[in-house]
């Protein structure tokens, strides 16, 4: 994968991953259990109020990072933002989040630069920010990354949701699978030859040609490339 290294190329793989967020979450298509999934280390993901822009959702990264249990954080979270957040950036960035969502672009994404205490530690953290406004529902998506993690994270963190999406978007055929029909997956993506899967399986290598054509069919795959990243996905090697 192309190393993500200039500012501008930070930004739009952030932004990427903001709208897909928002329109994953707006089409049910992904839970709030599958973002705290799908998060790799050293990144927030937070869903704050359009209103007041407090949050009503940290990922358990997010807390971990902020060094705050969640039944505390929710019962004042006021608190904890004059805890944990630089003083003045929360109004600052909240100033520039509303201005920017009450113009023509509103839903189009906003970046800025927070500075938060993490780990329980006492000097304060850079940490680059991406809000986007969700259409369909009074909510904020945030994604949030330590500055000096920026490159290596938005790579690692793109890949992770690509992975979950994928496996959410192609559930219903894997689900639709019969034993054997797995099995085949699995020596197909291994390199096995129609007539040694028939060796493996006790079964006619005719069997085996049907069992294929079956899967071409309930796999809607074309390429062979295509098998072995279903495969993959679905731990059949």
């Amino acid at each position: 994968m192309k190393r993500i290294v200039s500012e501008k190329e930070i930004l739009e793989a952030l932004e990427r991953q903001a709208f897909l967020i928002e329109q994953k979450l707006n089409l049910d298509a992904m839970s709030i259990v599958d973002l705290n999934e799908s998060v790799p280390k050293g990144v927030m993901v937070t869903l704050n109020s359009s209103e007041d822009f407090v949050p009503v959702y940290l990922s358990d990264q997010s807390l971990k990072m902020l060094d705050a249990p969640r039944e505390l954080y929710f019962k004042n979270p006021s608190e904890y933002i004059q805890k944990l957040v630089y003083p003045g950036d929360f109004e600052k960035n909240a100033s520039i989040v509303s201005s920017h969502f009450s113009g023509e672009n509103r839903f189009a994404p906003v970046s800025f630069i927070q500075r938060l205490k993490l780990y329980g530690g006492d000097v304060y953290e850079g940490m680059f920010t991406v809000t986007k406004q969700n259409r369909h529902k009074k909510e904020l998506s945030n994604i949030l990354i330590r500055v000096k993690n920026l490159g290596q994270v938005t790579n690692k963190m793109t890949r992770l949701l690509e992975e979950t999406l994928y496996v959410r978007h192609h559930y219903h055929k894997f689900a639709s699978l019969t034993a054997r029909e797995k099995e085949i997956i699995t020596l197909l993506a291994l390199g096995y030859q129609n007539s040694e899967i028939g060796e493996q399986l006790f079964i006619s290598k005719a069997t085996v040609e049907q069992h294929r054509k079956n899967l071409k069919r309930k796999l809607e795959i074309k390429r062979f490339v295509d098998l072995i990243r279903f495969a993959q996905a679905f731990d059949l090697i």
